[in-house]
């Protein structure tokens, strides 16, 4: 029950955050940046690049698969990146590269 609470703060404090009208009107995200962190940062782990068929473990979700969650937002991306779950490792980004990888996450996204 704690664990539901702190997610729906944490996600509530992240679209406040990162998705708010003033921010969105005057930050300008990068996805091509967000894929260079994610190549550096991320790879280990997961697939980053846009292939809808690769998979690195059975386990570990892809940034396509991820970004292509029926339910999938920003809001919901930054929290899981924020407040990971225990198998992900924490890493720090700064606020411009935390945007610049959601970007690129969603930028994935099939439009249908």
């Amino acid at each position: 029950m704690m664990r539901v609470r702190l997610q729906w703060l944490a996600t509530a404090l992240v679209a406040t955050f990162v998705t708010s009208p003033a921010l969105a009107q005057s930050v300008v995200t990068d996805p091509g940046r967000g894929r260079e962190i994610s190549e550096s940062l991320c790879s280990t782990c997961h697939i980053v690049d846009a292939s809808p068929g690769n998979v690195a473990k059975s386990d570990i979700s892809s940034f396509f698969s991820i970004g292509n969650r029926p339910d999938q937002s920003q809001e919901r991306l930054a929290a899981a990146i924020i407040f990971p779950h225990p198998a992900m490792p924490k890493v720090s980004f700064t606020n411009s590269e935390l945007r610049d990888v959601i970007s690129y996450i969603m930028s994935l996204r099939v439009k249908k």
